[in-house]
């Protein structure tokens, strides 16, 4: 397998990930780059990594976000159609 395809494979193995393990990974991979001891190619590779799995992890965020954005505004208007029930608008 060439280094584009493992990489692509790499890549798909992000986009499968939960919050919780890229974020492990990602804590991981910064670890491991802030004590020092890899070559400049195996630091190169761990940031590319590492990009991605924070991208990952801001995608995962936002569709969260907005989820519980979506709940929030269906929990405001059962609360006003209940409110309208009960004769106070």
């Amino acid at each position: 397998m060439s280094k584009q395809n493992s990489a692509n494979a790499s890549d798909d193995n992000i986009k499968e990930m939960s919050f919780e393990a890229a974020l492990k990974e990602l804590e991981s991979l910064s670890e491991k780059m802030s004590q020092g001891g890899l070559s400049l190619q195996e630091s190169v590779e761990a940031y590319s990594r590492g990009a991605k799995l924070k991208q990952h992890c801001s995608q995962l965020l936002k569709a969260a976000e907005e989820k519980i954005r979506v709940i929030d505004a269906a929990m405001k208007e059962d609360d006003i159609e209940e409110l309208d029930d009960d004769g106070l608008f």
